[in-house]
């Protein structure tokens, strides 16, 4: 028994270190000069063969084609630009359209079939939206502090993990029951830009004023990150964020950092004349796209060996 626990133990090591050592940026584009377009909070489809970005305010809602070299709008509704997604199958969009009564503010969620331009509404205007995840044939999403599932037509898929924060803490969802995390024992949790990695068995969180960590889903610290803000999972073995500063008002500068997730490996993806925010990846196309304080969207294409 004793023997099969160390070598388990050296199977993990050795797994760390198999993590890739380099990264290597192989070609860079800005896609606004190219396209005449600006835009801000870029996001890859799957593929990605399709990018969304919208206004510095998240009102509207744009997709550019890289195979066509086109864009296209996909709504000019108030939010459509905050938290958008594709579909499992990157057939469909979804995204919110806000609206307010009586000053409080409501979000509904819609699709968008990039193939006939037809929209659905897939979910009401509700309080408190949060995150949306993609999910077969529909999304996940919690508002109102409950669970939703929202599909075109019946579906037996099994209900992927899904983590969200609910006034600043760590909110877990496992076949619909859920337990709150809180990985670094704060006595007034501040959690932000929480998400599950790609294998559903790391949890990428920032603290506000404490950094940026990976924890599994029991709310064990696996690795520390360092300051890095906006963080997004690359793939399984890395994340992309952005280290930004500012003057208390504005961000005066902002590099966008790729690091591998026990934070070995550090490389610096955006330019040193940019303030870069934002990024976005996609780990099939070898891509992170990300925007510049005045609207520019830049593509990295990158190799890890």
């Amino acid at each position: 028994m004793k023997r099969i626990s160390i070598i388990s133990v050296l199977l993990f090591a050795f797994g760390f270190m198999l993590v890739a050592q380099s990264i290597t940026i192989t070609k860079r584009y800005d896609l606004s000069n190219d396209t005449k377009i600006s835009g801000f909070y870029p996001s890859f489809n799957l593929s990605g063969s399709k990018l969304l970005f919208s206004s510095d305010g998240y009102n509207g809602l744009s997709m550019y084609d890289f195979n066509t070299n086109t864009v296209k709008v996909i709504s000019t509704e108030a939010g459509a630009g905050y938290e958008p997604m594709f579909g499992t199958d990157d057939s469909k969009i979804f995204y919110r359209k806000t609206s307010y009564v009586n000053n409080r503010k409501f979000d509904a969620i819609e699709s968008y079939n990039i193939s006939d331009s037809k929209k659905t509404v897939m979910l009401s205007p509700k309080r408190d939206v949060k995150q949306a995840r993609n999910f077969h044939n529909g999304f996940i999403v919690t508002a109102e502090r409950k669970l939703i599932k929202s599909t075109f037509g019946k579906t037996t898929r099994k209900m992927p993990v899904y983590v969200t924060t609910q006034d600043l803490k760590i909110y877990l969802y496992v076949n619909s029951d859920f337990i709150t995390l809180n990985p670094l024992n704060q006595a007034e949790s501040r959690y932000l830009w929480v998400s599950i990695s790609p294998n559903e068995k790391m949890i990428l969180f920032t603290a506000a004023g404490k950094g940026t960590f990976i924890c599994d889903l029991t709310g064990k610290i696996i690795s520390s990150l360092g300051y890095l803000n906006a963080p997004v999972w690359y793939d399984d073995n890395f994340v992309v964020g952005m280290q930004d500063k500012d003057d208390g008002h504005v961000i005066t500068a902002s590099k966008i950092v790729m690091i591998s997730s026990n934070g070995k490996t550090k490389s610096v993806i955006s330019q040193a004349n940019e303030v870069a925010m934002y990024p976005t990846a996609s780990v099939k196309a070898s891509k992170i796209a990300y925007n510049t304080e005045g609207g520019k969207i830049k593509i990295a294409e990158i190799a890890i060996k």
